[in-house]
């Protein structure tokens, strides 16, 4: 066995130790893509959940209840804001449209049918163009939408 041999065999383990390094540092980057995207969903559910103002719209949501009509304006806008944070996510494809509508969906579709909801608040404004255009991804969604665990995940 001749130096040669061994500094070829020296190269060969080096270029595969490289080539298992360079896959897992490919692999560790997309784990840790994945794991931002959730936290920033995460963040956004626990928005809307925790947030009693929120929590109250969305019960009030379910029927169109009249009472919607008395809820603070600067509510319904924040409320509106955060549905289009979804839509964002969405738009930038962090989040999948099927994922978006599974967590998000239900709230949006409500909201935008909703004609209490909608009282005190300039439902045209071009500054809802989002919501309007991601509400109806939403019910485009809602219609084509089959349960399938293995599409529902970051």
């Amino acid at each position: 066995m001749g130096l040669g041999f061994i500094k070829d065999i020296a190269i060969i383990l080096g270029g595969i130790v490289a080539l298992f390094t360079f896959i897992n540092a490919i692999l560790e980057y997309s784990r840790q893509g994945a794991q931002k995207r959730a936290e920033q969903f995460v963040m956004l559910r626990r928005r809307l959940k925790e947030n009693p103002a929120f929590g109250n719209i969305t019960a009030l949501l379910y029927d169109d209840n009249p009472e919607l009509r008395n809820i603070e304006p600067q509510d319904k806008r924040d409320y509106l804001g955060l549905l289009e944070e979804v839509a964002l996510l969405m738009n930038s494809r962090l989040i999948r449209p099927d994922v978006a509508h599974y967590m998000f969906g239900y709230y949006v579709t409500r909201c935008f049918r909703s004609v209490n909801f909608w009282e005190n608040i300039e439902r045209d404004s071009i500054y809802w163009s989002l919501f309007h255009n991601f509400a109806l991804s939403m019910i485009a969604e809602e219609k084509r939408f089959r349960y399938r665990k293995r599409r529902l995940h970051f």
